[in-house]
């Protein structure tokens, strides 16, 4: 076994007990440079934003543009459970994405995408978790279909608020009992009073929120049995006094008769709050519906001419809204009688016409409630200012709830209900728009990356050829690769060395580098912070 496999094996080990700092990372590849003799798996962890290009630490576009390559995200279901390594990984990822509230964040994302790049000053930091933040957004939405894109999407958004944020995939979790949950997830946010106010002290709140991946023109639809059991639920883990809905509208062209086509690569974004006091307005709420009764009218004003009906054709057909008027008929004549032979009305003859009669009733959803319960529900309500669950159980008993194996029924919000809904706050349920296209984000990484350090550029784009090369030779036994592995090594360490200097490694802080205690070990973990390098290499030869 040759050198360099000795040292990669070594370090592959070690990476599961010891998180590097810059000082160990340019020793490590000091070691690879000098055992590097013979030295291609396609992209093993780097990815660039336009093709696979290998050898140039640049990644120089023919029209002479770098772009930054970043780390290839594995798009994880584990990034909705908090301690597992890959949710700490992409958490701390997407730190910088500012922003204590969804709005925020949003906003900060769509602020990224339309400000002057040489504003951000060259911060790797922000740029990076920008960037990963788009390439990771922008391939769950269009990577994948409906149900796992809506699945990763919560994943992803627990892990971009952090803490102790979570995906709800366990009625357990949440304290859930007898029904599913209808909440996808549990985000850790600031307070809406703190995160307006700056000079607030940040209090922070665990809020439930449920996610809805549409296209243009989707309803938005939940189970009713699931909906009442969140808010009746009095296990404090369902922090269920509210529930806020996120829906994500995928934006689409419409063709010359009004056909949705392709996604546009615009995203329109919603959020509503459902609470106790609100249920009745939003779920099964009532519309006004038209009264339709026989209604006297003379033949003039039914056709505005002469006109005959013919039995066989005086019925609503089959396709006509609402559906209570289908086969029924729509004439009679003046007295109330059937007619049951071709008759003919002009001018002033006068017949029945079975039509909306100009007025209309208040009708809640007739799948969710009778007349009745949604009346008593009604009053009842009204009567409390702060609903309590006591009252709101009363909602177990419509029909719309079910009972035994009966599940329930679905209930429905639709688009032009949430477009231009408010909130209880007053605050719109439309929050904002993103537009993830392509061209647009390739144009943006090019953009961002002449705002950096060519030496960072070259650190990033270096160690994605360096990991490309020698994942070659070891599974390839590409030997050619290895030349290519040894140029990239030399070309890191002296990009490292140059943002950060030799003086700086030799009296500098080794904060970063953190020692686990091997398995099955007891104690805490080793933290070299502020230790200089001659302190540092004492405590290890004493270890």
């Amino acid at each position: 076994m040759s050198d360099l496999k000795k040292i990669l094996q070594e370090e592959y080990k070690k990476k599961e007990d010891v998180i590097f700092s810059p000082q160990a990372l340019i020793k490590m590849i000091e070691e690879a440079v000098g055992a590097f003799h013979d030295v291609s798996i396609e992209n093993s962890g780097y990815e660039l934003v336009e093709g696979d290009t290998e050898t140039d630490p640049t990644d120089e576009t023919e029209e002479g543009v770098t772009v930054i390559r970043r780390p290839i995200i594995k798009i994880s279901e584990l990034w909705g459970k908090p301690g597992e390594a890959d949710r700490e990984i992409m958490e701390s990822l997407m730190k910088g994405i500012k922003g204590p509230t969804v709005k925020a964040k949003l906003d900060s994302v769509r602020a990224f995408l339309t400000d002057d790049p040489a504003a951000a000053g060259g911060d790797i930091s922000r740029v990076m978790s920008y960037l990963i933040f788009l390439d990771t957004f922008a391939s769950i939405i269009t990577d994948y279909g409906a149900s796992v894109t809506g699945f990763l999407f919560e994943a992803f958004l627990a892990a971009l608020f952090g803490g102790r944020s979570i995906q709800v995939d366990d009625p357990a979790s949440v304290g859930a009992t007898g029904s599913l949950p209808i909440e996808d997830n549990q985000l850790m946010m600031q307070l809406q009073k703190q995160a307006e106010d700056p000079d607030a002290e940040p209090e922070w709140e665990i809020v439930p929120y449920s996610l809805k991946v549409l296209r243009q023109g989707g309803d938005v639809h939940g189970s009713f049995k699931n909906l009442v059991d969140f808010f009746v639920d009095a296990s404090p883990q369902r922090k269920s006094d509210s529930l806020v809905y996120l829906v994500v509208i995928k934006e689409a062209e419409k063709d010359k008769e009004g056909k949705l086509g392709k996604w546009t690569g615009r995203l329109k974004f919603y959020e509503f709050q459902i609470t106790r006091e609100n249920f009745l307005q939003l779920i099964g709420a009532p519309k006004p519906v038209p009264i339709y009764d026989w209604v006297r009218v003379r033949a003039s004003d039914a056709k505005g001419r002469a006109f005959t009906v013919k039995p066989e054709k005086n019925v609503y057909p089959k396709s006509v809204t609402p559906a209570h008027l289908r086969g029924m008929p729509r004439f009679k004549l003046a007295n109330g009688e059937d007619i049951t032979e071709p008759t003919r009305f002009s001018g002033d003859d006068e017949l029945l016409w079975y039509t909306e009669t100009g007025e209309v009733a208040e009708v809640a959803s007739s799948k969710l409630f009778s007349r009745e319960q949604y009346a008593g529900l009604r009053d009842k309500f009204s009567k409390e200012a702060q609903v309590s669950r006591e009252v709101f159980a009363a909602l177990e008993d419509v029909k719309g709830y079910g009972s035994g194996e009966d599940k329930g029924q679905q209930w429905t919000i639709t688009s032009g209900r949430y477009r231009d809904m408010k909130n209880p706050d007053g605050t719109k349920a439309y929050i904002g728009d993103l537009n993830l296209d392509p061209t647009l984000l390739l144009t943006k990484a090019e953009e961002y990356t002449a705002t950096l350090n060519n030496s960072i550029v070259t650190i990033f784009n270096t160690l994605g050829a360096l990991s490309d090369n020698i994942n070659k030779y070891f599974i390839n036994q590409n030997k050619p690769a290895g030349l290519e592995a040894k140029t990239n090594a030399k070309e890191l360490k002296d990009a490292v060395n140059e943002v950060i200097p030799q003086e700086a490694i030799e009296q500098g802080d080794y904060g970063g580098y953190i020692e686990r205690p091997e398995p099955g070990e007891r104690g805490a973990r080793v933290d070299y912070s502020g230790y200089t390098q001659s302190r540092f290499e004492e405590n290890k030869s004493n270890k």
